[in-house]
């Protein structure tokens, strides 16, 4: 017993959490970690969790001087005075229900104008903390467990790690419990570490995009979204760059509630809103590799779509582990079969670039260059239903790619985007229609987006930072794919009201904005195309997608896709 004595309260629990307002429907999971006390490791522990509400002593609304236990939700839900939803008890909501039902009706009438269905306004009930949500008389028999904390009461209601508050929780407070207990023998070993949260809350139904439909040609303006999909030349592509949860920090969305930037509320959303689109290929950047392994992957299987996914090379230390972020390119399996695939690298196509620096400049240049980022290149082929066509069918080139973001480095931005161009190139010569998609986190008119709408461009210009190591001479700054924005294209085309034509960049003739951070307005989101393959273009576009219809009329036999368009050392300028 002396040995278990001394093993009591060797460790400490710390407990944090993401946020402090729980949201009706999203897990919530506190952070727990265990410290030693006495040595750097704790000993062999498990740890308890638990989860309590409370609720403050409120009277009945029909006998004053009685407790209430019972709440009617459909009160709530109907935005009528709280204090009026407040019974003592099962019989007491009984007793009072005629009356009741002609408050939710007045109610609803209210709402909804001529609406006189309140026979479907069942009372919904909730009773201390377990609330039951069924019709009248229906209210939980389970026993509950009480906890005194600094004299108010508690309910349990959970003993895992994480709760999912449910609307019957709605307007209370949670309290998280976590202390650790010895493996061995089962007594705690650290004090009960507790931390309560703000009032749950109901999440805003969020807010629908409100897309813009820019019609290029007469004989598409009477044709629905739904029907493009059902051409066997058409095909549409969304864009998105979905913001990984590991650059979800508050420090830089300031103006975005905590709770809203926790990954598993915007999961829902973001999923909802990508199936919402019905694209046939989808490019998405910052999917963090286990979020793209255990939700998009299977989430979006289930939706018909095949996918192929690239990690950036540099990984983040977070939350004891290593994760990284990367691009995923998702195909309807249906209307698509993948060819073949490329990954690119920069940081390894780097090397020869560094390697023609002047030797004093290397080291430099190994710590500017390799940033980690990535492009995704996939080769997809027309099939029916899952089913080859035939010979010779439809091909279309798809590159994804997420390029540096640091506003101080031009010069690499300009190499990425140069290095993926140029071995694109080698795909293009083969007449295969070409989709460059993702963040290029390059403003309308600055080196890289002159590169890719121009061909050719001349080392970073006077408007950016200069170039301090020559790098930008080393490279090939000038190719022969006729890329077009897609956005620029429709403007181009005079085929653009007025009123759209106001959310366009009359300069660039790019949108306004795709993004918006710390307050700041900025384009650097793009889909390109090459403009003699893809041709009949239709651009659905929000201010944070990019979403296209193209016809590829290319049926012609195809060489053999080149084996490595990167992985060869970029010739002299």
């Amino acid at each position: 017993m002396d040995s278990q004595e001394s093993k009591r309260l060797a460790c400490k629990v710390i407990v944090a959490i993401p946020y402090a307002t729980p949201v009706v429907g999203v897990v919530f999971k506190p952070m727990v970690r265990v410290l030693g006390i006495t040595s750097f490791q704790p000993p062999q522990h498990d740890i308890t969790f638990s989860w309590h509400l409370y609720r403050e002593q409120i009277t009945c609304s029909v006998h004053h001087l009685k407790l209430a236990t019972i709440q009617c939700m459909t009160c709530v839900a109907l935005d009528m005075p709280v204090r009026e939803s407040y019974f003592c008890s099962n019989q007491c909501f009984l007793d009072m229900w005629p009356q009741h039902k002609a408050c939710h009706c007045r109610a609803t009438e209210s709402v909804s104008k001529g609406s006189n269905n309140c026979y479907s306004l069942r009372g919904r009930l909730r009773r201390s903390g377990f609330w039951a949500d069924s019709g009248i008389g229906s209210v939980s028999g389970e026993s509950e467990t009480l906890v005194e904390r600094e004299g108010k009461t508690w309910i349990k209601v959970g003993s895992s790690e994480t709760y999912v508050p449910s609307m019957n929780d709605f307007g209370l407070c949670l309290m998280f419990e976590s202390f650790a207990i010895d493996r061995s023998y089962g007594f705690p070993i650290s004090e009960i570490t507790s931390i309560m949260t703000d009032p749950v809350i109901i999440p805003p139904h969020p807010c629908p995009r409100r897309m813009i439909k820019i019609q290029h040609l007469k004989e598409y303006r009477n044709i629905v979204f739904e029907s493009q999909s059902s051409n066997a030349d058409t095909f549409s592509v969304l864009s998105y760059n979905i913001l990984s949860d590991i650059y979800a920090y508050w420090s830089a969305h300031s103006k975005c509630p905590r709770w809203a930037l926790a990954w598993e509320y915007r999961r829902e959303n973001l999923l909802h809103e990508i199936i919402g689109y019905d694209a046939d290929i989808i490019c998405l950047q910052e999917v963090q590799s286990d979020h793209f392994e255990n939700f998009f992957k299977p989430k979006l299987a289930k939706r018909g779509y095949s996918v192929t996914y690239k990690k950036k090379a540099m990984q983040l230390y977070t939350a004891n582990r290593y994760i990284s972020d990367g691009c995923a390119t998702f195909f309807r399996h249906d209307r698509f079969k993948e060819i073949t695939k490329y990954e690119l690298e920069f940081d390894k196509t780097a090397l020869s670039v560094i390697e023609r620096l002047e030797p004093g400049k290397r080291a430099q240049g190994q710590i500017r260059l390799k940033k980690g980022n990535i492009a995704l290149v996939i080769l997809l082929e027309r099939v029916e239903n899952g089913s080859s066509l035939g010979a010779f069918q439809p091909r279309i080139c798809v590159a994804n790619t997420h390029i540096h973001a640091n506003p101080d480095f031009p010069d690499v931005k300009l190499y990425q985007v140069a290095s993926l161009v140029n071995g694109l190139e080698k795909i293009a010569q083969s007449q295969i229609p070409l989709l460059i998609c993702g963040d290029m986190n390059s403003l309308p008119g600055s080196d890289p987006h002159k590169f890719l709408v121009t061909g050719r461009i001349y080392p970073v210009s006077s408007q950016e930072r200069t170039d301090p190591l020559g790098i930008c001479r080393l490279l090939k700054l000038q190719h022969s794919i006729p890329l077009v924005s897609a956005y620029s294209s429709l403007l181009h085309s005079g085929r653009v009201n007025k009123d759209e034509e106001k959310k366009m960049n009359q300069e660039t003739k790019e949108p306004l904005f795709t993004n918006l951070f710390g307050g700041y307005p900025a384009t650097l989101d793009y889909i390109f195309h090459t403009g003699r393959t893809i041709w009949r273009l239709k651009v659905f576009w929000s201010f944070w997608t990019l979403k296209l219809f193209k016809q590829a009329l290319c049926r012609q036999p195809y060489p053999p896709p080149p084996q490595d368009p990167w992985h060869q050392p970029l010739p002299q300028s």
